[in-house]
């Protein structure tokens, strides 16, 4: 393997410094605008899927993304889907052994039912969400195990080269946030002053008028990033084109407190093991939040039954 001294030389792309995988629904795509000002990330797209969807293509497919970049800055990546996938952190370790990884967390339950809109606006799932996350091959379940991948992630690159950050901290102060990411990286300090108009938070309100449709969108746009399709992919974004298949007028509900309560229950464990590994206090993630109106103001009065989608959202 080649290092980023030698890719340089040869002209060819770099490989990542660091790699912030995750998982999905923890404030990513914000951090991503605030990774921009300080390291060079992937040309033309936040996520190259590469280390588990595109990992066939070979490594000269991967830094092509990292052509280019200025020996100055640090290369990164922000890919939230690998957090959990155990194949990607060994194919990372063998292709990019001192990459540096930064895991971000959040309130199990409320990440939970994030990502359910998410699946649903992709039509990836037509269940209702309880039902989702108590699948068998739950995706949001595994993905919700948040000691156990951590640990895995310590154990393979070193638990000084794995940084933990928590949501509750970028909502408590976003400023202390960045400066600890930013100190973990030894790069320069950001002042979100400056640059809050390129900084995105990525909500999901709104159902998709069809299941089906919105399938067909996404998977769509996974082909097109297969092919490395990432301008076409962004101008269809810029155009409305895929907000016009994967969001409907009808938006998604408050959750219920009964199925919180139960979430909450299902995902205890997993928040102590959490607790004993890093050594902080979750008692929100074990109670939630006392004061739910804000959340619950957020969204619309649909309601989700236990068995499916109900009540207008497309099935």
């Amino acid at each position: 393997m080649l290092t980023n001294d030698e890719s340089r030389i040869e002209g060819l792309g770099r490989l990542p410094d660091f790699i912030a995988v995750g998982p999905a629904r923890t404030g990513t795509t914000w951090l991503h605008g605030v990774l921009y000002q300080r390291a060079s990330l992937p040309r033309g797209t936040k996520e190259t899927r590469y280390f588990d969807s595109f990992y066939d293509k070979q490594i000269a497919w991967y830094r092509a993304y990292f052509t280019n970049c200025p020996s100055d800055r640090p290369v990164g990546e922000v890919a939230p889907t690998y957090f959990q996938k155990p194949e990607v952190r060994e194919r990372i370790a063998r292709d990019v052994p001192n990459c540096r990884i930064i895991c971000t967390l959040r309130d199990p339950v409320e990440r939970a039912y994030s990502t359910y809109r998410v699946f649903v606006r992709e039509g990836e799932t037509r269940l209702g969400f309880e039902e989702e996350v108590m699948r068998p091959d739950s995706r949001i379940r595994e993905s919700n195990r948040y000691a156990f991948h951590l640990r895995g992630w310590q154990e393979t690159f070193g638990a000084a080269n794995v940084a933990t950050f928590f949501y509750d901290d970028l909502e408590a102060d976003e400023q202390a946030y960045v400066d600890s990411i930013c100190d973990f990286l030894a790069v320069p300090r950001v002042d979100l002053a400056e640059v809050r108009q390129f900084l995105v938070r990525n909500s999901v309100r709104r159902a998709p008028r069809s299941v089906m449709v919105a399938g067909w969108a996404h998977n769509f746009r996974i082909w097109l990033k297969s092919q490395r399709a990432d301008r076409l992919v962004n101008t269809f974004d810029r155009w409305g084109v895929w907000r016009m298949f994967n969001q409907g007028k009808r938006e998604f509900p408050a959750l219920d407190p009964a199925t919180e309560a139960r979430m909450r229950k299902l995902f205890l464990p997993e928040v102590e093991a959490l607790e004993e590994l890093l050594g902080r206090d979750l008692t929100a993630w074990k109670t939630g939040r006392q004061d739910s109106s804000a959340r619950a103001s957020e969204l619309g009065p649909l309601t989700i039954g236990h068995n499916g989608l109900e009540d207008g959202l497309p099935r």
